[in-house]
């Protein structure tokens, strides 16, 4: 007799910020791979959280409550900052962009993210923590080779980090359903929620991007430029490339 696929239990979002906190703050390897692990993990926990959440609501209310958008220009990422160093924008778009928020650099000094609230947090949580891991594997790996190496060697990071938490978001988004299609014999609507729960994380980060054309005026700018060095650059993108993805997934659970 075949048996019936178990339900997956869906986290709350003080669980999923929990654990993706207590996983970040464990990592402390000085293995150079370790900050693009734990970052893509903890991107995993925090998309499995969006897809649950979204496909129970849309299987109990047939509809998923939103929270506003807003423009957190008064509490800007790295505030103070005069000149925003390059691999610093760098790091954050990718981040907010797999957390349905964008942002823009602000004219007090900073990055002011612009999203639902709980978006910004996990986007203000995963970049203060990689922030400072990419300044210490730099701090590491540059020591004596100037300071052209080292922000280049940053931006190599930077570029393996931005690759692989884009591919966990993909790999989760196909995780999660195949999940779904294994409980279709007890939920066959599972895969469907699941798909429109997939449809509106895309919805909604379109939707950071309109608000932002409709209610500010920004004028295009560029971050700080830097000289370049292929040898440096490439030394922080292997620093952060072997990346044990399948390895990772299979620790997080369900």
């Amino acid at each position: 007799m075949k048996a019936e696929a178990t339900p997956i239990k869906i986290m709350t979002y003080d669980e999923a910020v929990q654990k993706a906190t207590k996983l970040l703050r464990l990592a402390t390897s000085d293995n150079p791979n370790e900050a693009t692990l734990a970052a893509s993990r903890a991107q995993d926990i925090m998309d499995r959280y969006k897809l649950g959440s979204l496909s129970l609501n849309y299987e109990a209310n047939g509809s998923v409550p939103d929270e506003p958008i807003k423009d957190f220009e008064s509490d800007p990422l790295d505030a103070g900052t005069r000149r925003l160093a390059s691999w610093r924008w760098r790091l954050f778009h990718p981040i907010a962009r797999c957390n349905q928020c964008d942002g823009y650099v602000s004219g007090y000094g900073g990055i002011a993210v612009v999203g639902r609230p709980s978006d910004v947090s996990t986007v203000r949580y995963l970049y203060g923590w990689l922030t400072r891991e990419v300044d210490r594997l730099a701090e590491r790996d540059c020591r004596g080779n100037g300071r052209t190496y080292a922000n280049n060697y940053r931006i190599g990071v930077v570029e393996t980090i931005s690759e692989r938490l884009a591919e966990q978001s993909r790999l989760t988004v196909a995780e999660v359903q195949r999940e779904a299609e294994a409980q279709q014999s007890i939920n066959p609507m599972a895969l469907v929620r699941v798909n429109q729960a997939v449809a509106t994380l895309e919805r909604r980060g379109k939707e950071v991007e309109q608000w932002i054309k409709s209610h500010l005026m920004l004028s295009s700018s560029s971050t700080s430029h830097f000289k370049a060095d292929g040898s440096a650059r490439e030394a922080g993108r292997i620093a952060g490339r072997e990346v044990r993805l399948k390895a990772a997934r299979a620790q997080i659970g369900t």
